[in-house]
């Protein structure tokens, strides 16, 4: 009796000694679970000197009408002039800035690009064959839904034609249109902060943002938004490549845009047409009186030009009125931050370079 007795016990101590092996071993697993994990997510970052820091992250879904979610912060990515010679796209440096952009930390909610995507061409099926392939491209990075594209000279070769293959091309992104610009001129919200899309080379309205567009962009400032950020192709002030081929070709009509612009809250504008990076404030000195009407401006607003995605770089200098930044003939594309202190904005390079930041 008294053997069998130690046997039971013998035992009982056995099985609670495994007990407690196995649950060491589980503890020390989890953990090493969540080190690898931690640890994987912090491989993904890169920290370079001069450079962003970079990571990749989810986007965030519009609504139906392409307006996101209120959120603390807000970033996203600008980059105009991609066209080139692979079937009408610099495909080689879209790729490269598309592979920067994947790496940032945090991630962009989406991208913008305000126009001449591709090289374009006089007939449909070209210019279709052409926004096709650059979509092809960029959507090998993220999700169509991410892009939010805009339309330039280059598309517009084949007038009415260019519209209608840029509206078939990209028929998914979700925003209020203006109605018979097939999907080219657009707002949509990003919490406290509202994007409008213009399109600049509309066919009759080339060089200009008037009628029908002007009139659907007034109407469309809401002064409840905290910020407004402007898009289109062509500069209302080209510093010297694009310069008479731009909004300043008709300067009246120019500066009564302007005057919309500068009427909202926390306003920027973005554009592309000339292929380098630059920034000038436009503030009451751009002030003027045109054919009996004045034009007088009240706030300090920058305007960058962010035309380096591929196109040929420009280097021409001449219009170099309240000019910050000099055309800088870099590939590039433009972090915006949005946030309750403002707006930040850094323009980097290809090879990961920040050539500005404000």
């Amino acid at each position: 009796m008294l053997i069998l007795t130690g046997v039971i016990e013998m035992l009982k101590r056995f099985i609670i000694g495994l007990i407690t092996v196995v649950l060491l071993f589980s503890v020390a697993g989890c953990s090493l679970a969540q080190y690898s994990k931690n640890n994987s997510s912090s491989s993904n970052t890169v920290q370079n000197n001069n450079q962003t820091t970079i990571q990749n992250s989810t986007t965030q879904a519009p609504d139906n009408s392409g307006n996101l979610s209120q959120k603390k912060s807000l970033r996203f990515v600008v980059m105009a002039d991609s066209r080139g010679s692979d079937k009408g796209v610099n495909s080689t440096v879209v790729k490269k800035i598309l592979q920067k952009i994947k790496q940032l930390s945090p991630q962009p909610q989406f991208a913008i690009m305000p126009g001449d995507l591709t090289d374009g061409s006089i007939d449909y099926s070209g210019i279709n064959a052409q926004l096709s392939y650059f979509k092809q491209i960029v959507t090998q990075f993220y999700p169509v839904q991410f892009f939010y594209p805009g339309i330039g000279n280059h598309e517009m070769k084949a007038g009415e034609n260019g519209e209608k293959a840029f509206a078939e091309t990209f028929n998914e992104f979700k925003a209020n249109f203006l109605e018979g610009y097939n999907r080219t001129t657009y707002y949509f919200d990003a919490g406290e902060t509202r994007l409008f899309m213009l399109n600049s080379d509309h066919p009759g309205e080339m060089h200009k943002i008037t009628g029908k567009q002007l009139d659907w962009l007034k109407s469309n400032i809401d002064p409840s938004k905290k910020y407004n950020i402007f898009l289109l192709h062509e500069p209302p002030y080209p510093t010297g490549a694009e310069a008479g081929n731009s909004l300043d070709k008709y300067p009246s009509l120019r500066d009564t845009f302007w005057k919309v612009v500068d009427n909202s809250n926390s306003p920027i504008v973005f554009c592309g047409h000339e292929h380098n990076y630059s920034r000038r404030l436009v503030d009451k000195s751009f002030n003027e009186k045109i054919e009996g009407t004045s034009f007088n401006f009240s706030k300090q607003i920058y305007q960058v030009i962010t035309g380096g995605f591929g196109a040929p770089l420009y280097t021409q200098y001449t219009n170099k009125k309240n000019m910050v930044v000099p055309p800088i003939p870099q590939y590039h594309f433009t972090i915006v931050d949005v946030d309750d202190n403002g707006i930040k904005v850094q323009a980097v390079s290809v090879e990961g370079e920040i050539i500005d930041s404000f």
